[in-house]
């Protein structure tokens, strides 16, 4: 997964790094531009030489051959240089050694001085002082490499751009910083707006008010996704809704006709088919209210609700054969925010799949916990840990010889959906299925 911060802070890093190179490139070129040609090579000169002068305490003074002086001095058929400190003298090729435009001793220097005179041949004559001495380094005719023209720009630099670097580099992790958390923000407010887009209604509602430019492509083609999306899902919703309206007056007529045949075992198998498509019919109308309206929310006692619908269903339980139990646990007052006729669907829905399920004589409890949590228990063959998540898809009947619709556990899911609750459906350790309904803690009147 490629990270958007990392991707930007190389980025921005290396752009850093190529810029400071560029400065220091475009420095030293400058310098070598303006600078005299023959000045700069003996500035290059006397800098060797005066890394190569030794003079250890109590001791003469001597001039090391190093390998950038040994250089010069195979290069340069007009070297001169001569190296004093008042007492001993160091000269290379005296005679080549120039007129001085100056009466200086130079076997006593007396102040530190930096002199260059130019000319066709210029001279240059620096008082410097090492190790506690002080001494003179006069030289012209010098010829370094580029290589040691380059060495010596960059030590003479390196101070000032090493402080450079550094403010540099704060700088550019300033800006690092600022835009990577900018970029942050932004995101973070995009993915906040899609987390509050209602999944029934999934509009494009994506800011684009303080989008960045770069990012708004994206966010216009997620809102014309979304609007998409919703118009589709509209188009379903009202199709599903026409279609459930035109064919419930056919189906009562059907009903009509059939009980009216003389023919019991026809009777019989064509009203168990006219039933299965009611209770078809019946679904998807309940679907499509639950997509299309507002549900109206008020105060509710669970408690109350899971009583009501049990005794409702009595007829039904009866005719089953199976035994229901409910148990209150926790808190039995307490209230939540729901609709009640979508509430009480789901707890029938539930309890009308628990019974199509239920084996012969079989025990289904339902359980009330704090007036929050309801949960519908039976002791049937269970659902396998991988066909869960299907279970609450439309049309999807667990068993073929199943006479329900397939839409019973996918309207409880929307219910808890709209009501912003859960649905979790689990296993029983001897066997047999839990769902469990679980709705949000109400509000405080003072909230």
């Amino acid at each position: 997964m490629t990270s958007l911060s990392r991707a930007l802070t190389i980025r921005l890093s290396l752009l850093g790094i190529v810029l400071f190179t560029a400065f220091i490139g475009a420095v030293i070129a400058f310098a070598l531009i303006t600078e005299d040609p023959a000045v700069l090579r003996n500035d290059v000169t006397s800098q060797i030489i005066q890394q190569a002068v030794r003079q250890p305490s109590g001791t003469t003074l001597q001039v090391e051959k190093t390998a950038g002086l040994s250089r010069i001095e195979r290069t340069s058929p007009s070297l001169w240089y001569l190296v004093s400190d008042g007492r001993s003298v160091v000269e290379y090729a005296p005679e080549l050694r120039p007129g001085l435009p100056i009466d200086i001793r130079l076997d006593g220097p007396t102040i530190a001085a930096q002199m260059r005179v130019g000319g066709e041949n210029p001279l240059a004559f620096d008082v410097v002082e090492k190790d506690g001495n002080r001494f003179i380094v006069a030289t012209r005719g010098g010829l370094p490499g580029w290589d040691l023209i380059l060495t010596h720009f960059l030590r003479a630099i390196a101070g000032s751009a090493l402080a450079i670097s550094v403010v540099f580099g704060l700088l550019i992790a300033g800006a690092i910083a600022m835009s990577v958390s900018y970029i942050g923000d932004r995101l973070r407010s995009a993915a906040e707006a899609a987390a509050k887009i209602d999944p029934k209604a999934p509009r494009g509602l994506l800011p684009t008010e303080e989008t960045p430019i770069e990012l708004m492509p994206l966010t216009t083609a997620l809102n014309a996704a979304l609007d998409k999306i919703a118009g589709n899902m509209e188009v379903q919703r009202r199709f599903m809704n026409n279609v459930a309206h035109e064919l419930r007056t056919p189906l009562t007529v059907m009903r009509g006709r059939i009980d009216a045949l003389p023919n019991d075992q026809m009777r019989l198998a064509l009203t168990t088919d006219v039933s299965r498509l009611t209770t078809i019919v019946s679904s998807m109308l309940q679907l499509a209210r639950l997509h299309s309206t507002e549900l109206p929310f008020e105060p509710l006692q669970l408690n109350g609700i899971a009583r009501a619908v049990l005794a409702d269903l009595a007829p039904l339980i009866l005719n089953n054969g199976a035994d229901v139990a409910l148990e209150e646990e926790g808190e039995r007052r307490a209230l939540i925010e729901a609709n009640e006729p979508t509430v009480r669907a789901a707890i029938a829905n539930l309890v009308d799949n628990a019974l199509r399920h239920a084996q012969a004589k079989s025990t289904i409890l339902v359980k009330v916990i704090d007036g929050a949590v309801v949960e519908v228990a039976d002791d049937g063959v269970g659902i396998a840990p991988s066909d869960r998540p299907q279970v609450t898809e439309a049309f999807n009947r667990m068993s073929p010889n199943s006479t329900g619709a397939g839409l019973g556990l996918t309207i409880v899911r929307d219910i808890m959906a709209a009501h912003g609750g859960t649905l979790t459906i689990l296993g029983r350790p001897g066997g047999g299925t839990m769902v469990r309904l679980v709705f949000p803690p109400r509000e405080s009147e003072g909230a």
